[in-house]
């Protein structure tokens, strides 16, 4: 992806304030160069690429069930947090790691969601990671972290 010319001259213009750069000062610079930004960082809206039931996968916001990768899925998921940069959720996880003993209990957990990208003028999730409450033996294969597709 080429960036354009403008952007740099675009991103010195935007009030860095935090650690991290946003991806929606990035986008917007990209988008509109020369321009300002119109919108807020909170108006931007934030998905997840969720392959559940979907080979190709669908931006969601605060999915109830969220596929994570071919070895976890979190199911029941409450939401506490959706916000720009950060997604956190309490709901149940499962997976092949947890077999046989969750198949049919899967265990409490808590997903956070992290590292904004922009796609497509879209920001996505691109992170996750996962606190399991299980037994000590498998503390170690429950406490997951990984990349989440992307379109």
């Amino acid at each position: 992806m080429r960036l354009p010319a403008c952007l740099p001259v675009c991103l010195s213009s935007v009030a860095l304030s935090s650690v991290a750069l946003s991806f929606t000062a990035i986008a917007l610079c990209a988008a509109g160069c020369g321009s300002a930004p119109t919108g807020s960082v909170a108006e931007t809206p934030v998905y997840v690429l969720n392959l559940q039931n979907s080979e190709r996968g669908r931006a969601e916001q605060r999915p109830a069930n969220l596929v994570l990768s071919e070895f976890s899925t979190m199911s029941g998921v409450t939401w506490r947090t959706w916000g720009p940069t950060r997604a956190t959720g309490a709901g149940k996880i499962s997976g092949t790691w947890c077999l046989p003993e969750c198949a049919d209990a899967p265990y409490a957990a808590t997903v956070t969601l992290s590292s904004v990208i922009p796609v497509k003028g879209k920001g996505y999730f691109s992170r996750y990671a996962v606190t399991a409450e299980v037994p000590v033996r498998q503390r170690p294969e429950a406490d997951l972290s990984g990349v989440l597709p992307t379109p």
